[in-house]
């Protein structure tokens, strides 16, 4: 019967192998961690996309009527108690205020009506803070659904 006389790895084996744990564990780190600008980003887009639901929600109830700018988005927290009054609030319509924050910790901006007929424009300015961008600057806005993928 043949038998090694090899005892472990050897020191090129060992390097494999420490390579190959290094780029498992990368792999893991990134896809937890992932990039900071990206990650506010989809947060970005998946607040926008819970605001739009919550919206339409106190439309429906409240006659396609829409808060509006003085209102804000805290007309989905509270009943508001500016005029117009909704005549069916039925709220609230979202249950944490820190919804109403971007990724990067400022508020989402509104107005009501929108521009171009539409009934609002809800946005934010991603995280250069100005209009347009690419990547984690990219705005992020209620009536251009491109914005809107993550």
């Amino acid at each position: 019967m043949f038998r090694s006389h090899r005892r472990g790895l050897t020191p090129s084996e060992t390097l494999l192998v420490a390579a190959v744990m290094v780029a498992i564990a990368l792999a893991v780190f990134w896809r937890f961690t992932g990039e900071p600008g990206v990650e506010r980003r989809r947060v970005t887009v998946a607040r926008v996309n819970t605001i739009m639901g919550a919206l339409e929600k106190y439309a429906i109830d409240n006659g396609a009527v829409f808060p509006t700018t003085d209102q804000g988005l805290r007309a989905l927290l509270a009943a508001p108690d500016r005029e117009p009054r909704p005549v069916n609030w039925r709220g609230p319509y979202l249950e944490d205020e820190r919804v109403l924050m971007d990724g990067w910790g400022l508020p989402l901006q509104y107005v009501s009506p929108g521009n171009d007929g539409r009934p609002y424009d809800l946005w934010s300015h991603g995280a250069d803070r100005r209009e347009g961008g690419s990547g984690a600057d990219a705005d992020v806005q209620s009536w251009n659904r491109t914005t809107l993928i993550p």
